[in-house]
């Protein structure tokens, strides 16, 4: 596959292995125990080729390959993909992908009460694009919590809660100056908290 330029295995790696529209990136999001294998395949293409390969649906199930590392819970694959997505920004972009009924990734764990995924995900992204990802609603308007509480999820419940926590204890702590005095919103000229 080396001597394949970054196009040819980009497009060798989106081929179907099935009816379904099942690629090899799905295999390896449901079956590598520990992120070896994707991060072979994330390193055989170009990094502004992560996109493509971790935003196309397959055609028989409702989401992405990071949906399926989240409703498999493979913790070791979800940190490789967000370890070799250096940028933030992209990494906040994939988890905001929608499947066809409207699930971000976190919907996806929290549905599976995957309640490894939901530190992984805060882990890396900031304290401010995590609060964005839990206000998010699918199709039925619901938010990852409402959809593990709707679920029965109740320790997935009281995780994206503690995580909810924490990252607004992360906003307040960059919102503070080292002396421990709140800053203020210079558009309001009040205390922020």
């Amino acid at each position: 596959m080396s001597n394949l330029s970054s196009e040819d295995r980009l497009r060798l790696l989106h081929s179907k292995l099935d009816e379904c529209g099942e690629t090899l990136l799905y295999l390896i999001a449901e079956y590598d125990e520990t992120g070896e294998t994707m991060k072979t395949v994330l390193e055989l293409v170009s990094e502004d080729q992560h996109h493509h390969l971790l935003s196309v649906q397959m055609t028989g199930y409702q989401g992405t390959p990071l949906h399926w590392v989240c409703a498999y819970n493979n913790g070791a694959v979800l940190e490789v993909i967000m370890r070799l997505v250096t940028s933030e920004q992209t990494r906040y972009k994939f988890l905001q992908l929608l499947g066809s009924l409207g699930d971000t990734p976190l919907h996806t764990a929290a549905r599976r009460n995957k309640t490894q995924v939901f530190r992984i995900i805060h882990d890396s992204v900031s304290s401010h694009h995590f609060i964005h990802l839990l206000t998010i609603t699918n199709l039925r308007e619901c938010t990852p919590v409402q959809t593990a509480s709707m679920f029965g999820h109740q320790e997935a419940v009281k995780t994206l809660q503690d995580c909810h926590s924490t990252a607004l204890i992360g906003i307040a702590l960059q919102q503070t100056d080292p002396k421990g005095i709140a800053i203020t919103d210079d558009n309001n000229k009040n205390a922020i908290f």
